[in-house]
């Protein structure tokens, strides 16, 4: 367990030593919430503006992207090496990809709370007062979306095709599950399909817990995100192999 601590602990110092990454994981949802607030601001009223709307549903397109974090921790080129070599330590497979998860969450999940207080303060955000149950749902998407950057990376054994990937599938879940823009734009056919995906119903879940306080289904909604990122483990610990480094 202290060797499998202590390699969670590299993997978030590799993360919080690369300028890059800080600088997205810091300025990513913060440009995003700023930029299209203020340009659609007087699409809202003045009870629910576009800073309520786009404070909450980008920033969970933002833990959408936490997958290409975990991809670039896993198999970034700078820090092969180190991986490697934790490989022929005494310790067990399943630590190498599980560790590389965890780092990164720990890693968004500090820097994106910390963004969420910015925007509550500096745009007057509204996150309810069920604040600490909406954090839940935020660090369940960030953990699973965490999970399926280590899963890429598993699968295609590339940094470069994994994040391409994860890519595509992130902006097409957002575009469908109106994070980007209110799903009811493209019409009530589009607005059907877009409620019934996942990430849509963890989204109606957030804003139920800050408009309405009504936190009837959150349990369920949380359990269902723990399962997927569960199974989006165990796929990694089975599609991961050592020799993918080599």
């Amino acid at each position: 367990m202290y060797r499998f601590v202590k390699m969670i602990q590299r993997d978030f110092m590799n993360l919080l030593l690369n300028p890059t990454w800080l600088m997205f994981c810091l300025g990513f949802p913060f440009l995003l919430v700023s930029i299209i607030g203020f340009m659609t601001k007087g699409l809202y009223g003045g009870n629910f503006t576009s800073y309520d709307y786009y404070g909450v549903t980008l920033m969970f397109y933002s833990a959408l992207y936490t997958g290409t974090f975990s991809a670039n921790s896993f198999m970034e080129e700078r820090i092969k090496q180190a991986n490697l070599r934790s490989l022929y330590t005494p310790i067990s497979q399943w630590e190498v990809p599980l560790a590389k998860t965890l780092a990164t969450f720990f890693y968004t999940l500090i820097f994106y709370t910390f963004i969420g207080c910015v925007l509550m303060f500096l745009f007057q955000v509204n996150y309810g007062t069920e604040i600490f149950k909406l954090w839940l749902l935020f660090a369940g998407t960030n953990f699973a979306s965490s999970s399926l950057g280590v899963l890429m990376c598993c699968i295609f054994k590339s940094e470069g095709v994994a994040n391409q990937i994860l890519s595509i599938i992130t902006n097409i879940v957002a575009i469908t599950a109106g994070l980007l823009f209110p799903a009811s734009a493209l019409g009530e056919t589009f607005s059907k399909i877009s409620q019934a995906l996942p990430v849509s119903k963890v989204v109606q879940m957030a804003f139920q817990l800050i408009y309405d306080n009504n936190s009837q289904h959150f349990l369920i909604t949380l359990a269902g995100i723990g399962i997927v990122s569960v199974l989006l483990v165990f796929a990694s610990q089975m599609a991961f192999k050592a020799e993918a480094y080599l």
